[in-house]
């Protein structure tokens, strides 16, 4: 550029990013586009988002990306607001500290609105939802930069309505988490040993946080923080009937199986298998045995941090990895049963080429998925 020459690549990338922008200019709302000459279809507009993607990832060096136009801002419920509508309902707990509530809601919404100002100012359009109300119409192909504001639950929660990206060709939006309230430092030491736990939200999966969104979250919307965005594998789960089959949300963090109560046993079978479904003796990876326990943890790389530390799992994995961790609770070992074998298969990892399969043996059971989420 210095020299006033251009390459042939960035020549046709100034081609292709302009018209890009031509027709994104011409037509707003691919939803409501009504031009004679050209109606926009919803798979034209498919094509142009997988070029303005291809663009932003290979943009030659010194020219500048078109970032993401469309954002959509997911807003946690906090439990001020929670509380605040059982207290009109004269369900609220007496011993609730309605000043500490309101001022961590005073900061969040602060927060929510220098998010939403951002992302006005930068980009072409932008939607505000709820994270209650939150579905999926509202992360369609328009939508290419998710912000979610609140905390780690919020980015779960959003992530749940992200389409699969599997493909070579990425689909649905980036997720970029704005943690609104973090705990400050001197909250977080020696947290467990005070009379009050004043701690807030840890942010773990958060980008930006409410003290540098004014300088995170514009070069985020401009696509200039690109290459920092990371893959992270989730956990399928399907659940079948006798008459049904139900596909859950794909979990980005872990799944727990357990009875609803958790005092309760839960009962279940546990295989790991091969995906073919062809059975080898001599595979050391593939087992089946009966369980009496507390339920089942099963953790992605990006969960493995969490509860699943917590119960006694490993966190030294690789984020990158496909691999799944997966870890039976306070498993009830019988007086005849191969304690050996019990112990060394409660706890363990699933591979790509193999999978599990849990046979629920009890009469009630649930599958929390990234939480209290069922």
């Amino acid at each position: 550029h210095r020299s006033g020459k251009s390459s042939p690549i960035q020549h046709s990338y100034t081609k292709l990013q302009a018209f890009v922008r031509s027709i994104c200019r011409f037509h707003v709302d691919p939803k409501a586009a009504t031009h004679k000459s050209w109606p926009l279809t919803t798979a034209t507009h498919h094509c142009i988002m997988l070029a303005a993607r291809a663009l932003r990832r290979q943009a030659p060096r010194g020219t500048r990306s078109i970032g993401y136009k469309r954002v959509l801002v997911v807003v946690k419920f906090t439990p001020y607001e929670a509380y605040t509508q059982l207290k009109l309902q004269g369900k609220a707990p007496k011993a609730l500290r309605w000043e500490r509530l309101k001022e961590r809601h005073a900061n969040h919404q602060a927060c929510v609105e220098q998010v939403v100002s951002v992302a006005k100012r930068e980009a072409d359009s932008v939607t505000v939802v709820s994270r209650d109300a939150l579905s999926r119409h509202h992360v369609d192909d328009d939508v290419d930069l998710l912000i979610s504001v609140g905390g780690d639950g919020t980015v779960l929660s959003s992530a749940h309505f992200v389409d699969s990206q599997s493909s070579d060709e990425p689909r649905g939006p980036v997720v970029l988490g704005v943690n609104s309230d973090p705990t400050r430092a001197h909250e977080r030491l020696g947290a467990c040993s005070r009379t009050s736990d004043e701690r807030r939200s840890l942010g773990a999966l958060c980008f930006a946080s409410a003290r540098n969104l004014e300088d995170v979250v514009p070069r985020a919307i401009r696509g200039e923080l690109d290459a920092a965005i990371q893959k992270r594998h989730r956990l399928a789960v399907t659940i079948r009937g006798s008459l049904s089959e139900t596909r859950m949300p794909p979990a980005l963090n872990d799944i727990l199986v357990a009875h609803p109560s958790p005092a309760a046993v839960s009962r279940f079978r546990l295989d790991r298998l091969r995906n073919d479904f062809c059975p080898s003796p001599d595979d050391p990876d593939e087992f089946s045995f009966n369980v009496w326990s507390s339920g089942l943890w099963v953790s992605t790389p990006t969960g493995a941090t969490g509860v699943m530390a917590s119960a006694g799992g490993d966190m030294g994995v690789d984020v990158n990895s496909r691999d799944l961790q997966y870890l039976v609770r306070e498993h009830l070992v019988g007086e005849n049963d191969d304690v050996a074998f019990v112990r060394d298969k409660s706890h363990g990892f699933v591979d790509e080429e193999h999978h599990l399969k849990v046979r629920w043996n009890s009469q009630h059971g649930r599958v929390y998925i990234d939480g209290h989420h069922t």
